[in-house]
């Protein structure tokens, strides 16, 4: 095969819109059979389907996927987690791309698969440009794009949408204090796992000068109660709070997860009266709302909407919110089987 036949292939590839913008590996059939065989299905099987848009979705499709957003076989057992989890109705793959929001989903693989597969946890975590982090969360993004409508693709409707739909992938630290973050939907600590969500952009958390774990946990619940954050009538959706080894330092020595969530559940909360005051809740709520005037109103219904991911470097005490979609309240969390 000629240099020329491929760069033409990869315009091809472009024209005919097999692309998220960007260049794509041509899914050429041997490349494709070998990602079948390492993802362990054959090219005809239904992995899943959206019923309410009359979407069959195989596997042949998604080994494609893979091949262009440039994954390698040795991610065959990451890759079939994650596709069982993107096909679960619970996730809303469908929602997701449509929603005026503009969501994204984000990839979280946490445990041993972290450095086996070589994933990026620490310097620049929420933007890792290694092959890994890049590819994995690319494939996660071009099955939403691809698999949102039957035959092709659905042209996103986010207002303004956030460069997550890129691609959008974090691993956890593979040594934490507070477990690996797919205990929080209860699976084993030694086992390894990727959990998918759909969220917003994440938001920066600075405090450098503080030097206590309240401290560091106030200013996180105060990034996740500005005015502008989606939450406030609904209580859809939570926030993942992304806590580097700095910050960590300072909240593990205070609180357990368990505590660090209970304390930002009761105290990351904003006077109901104001947010009507500036328009953020609707002068006739609806009951299932639960607006309660001149009390302070939590962006969360429950405190599981909350969960912590520990990753990032040290040298800054920096940590990050990140907003979930309003428009689903579920997480899926797959355990990896080598097969």
């Amino acid at each position: 095969m000629t240099t020329h036949a491929t760069i033409q292939d990869i315009e091809n590839c472009m024209n005919n819109g097999w692309s998220d913008g960007l260049p794509v590996i041509p899914p050429y059939g041997s490349l494709v059979d070998e990602m079948l065989d390492a993802m362990g299905w054959n090219a005809h099987d239904v992995i899943g389907e959206i019923e309410s848009q009359s979407i069959v979705i195989t596997a042949e499709k998604a080994a494609a996927t893979a091949v262009m957003a440039g994954c390698k076989t040795d991610y065959g057992a990451l890759l079939r987690a994650l596709t069982d989890g993107l096909v679960d109705p619970l996730l809303n793959l469908s929602g997701a791309e449509v929603t005026t929001g503009g969501a994204s989903i984000l990839v979280t693989v946490s445990g041993p698969v972290v450095e086996q597969l070589g994933f990026e946890h620490e310097t620049n975590a929420l933007g890792a440009n290694c092959r890994a982090n890049a590819t994995v969360g690319r494939y996660a993004q071009m099955m939403r794009y691809f698999c949102g409508r039957g035959g092709g693709v659905l042209q996103s409707h986010g207002t303004i949408g956030h460069p997550g739909r890129i691609s959008f992938c974090i691993a956890e630290h593979p040594e934490t204090q507070w477990g690996s973050y797919h205990t929080q939907f209860g699976l084993p600590q030694d086992s390894s796992a990727v959990t998918l969500m759909s969220t917003e952009g994440p938001n920066s958390v600075n405090n450098h000068y503080g030097t206590t774990g309240a401290q560091i946990l106030d200013t996180i619940g105060d990034c996740m109660v500005h005015y502008g954050q989606t939450a406030w009538y609904y209580r859809s959706g939570g926030f993942v709070v992304v806590i580097a080894p700095d910050h960590m330092a300072l909240v593990a020595r205070d609180f357990t997860r368990e505590q660090a969530v209970a304390y930002l559940y009761e105290n990351a909360r904003r006077q109901t009266d104001d947010l009507a005051e500036v328009g953020r809740i609707t002068k006739e709520p609806r009951d299932f709302a639960g607006v309660e005037p001149g009390s302070m109103r939590s962006p969360l219904r429950t405190p599981e909407q909350l969960t912590f991911i520990e990753c990032g470097a040290t040298g800054g005490r920096f940590s990050a919110v990140i907003p979930r979609w309003v428009g689903s309240t579920n997480a899926v969390c797959k355990q990896l089987v080598e097969r």
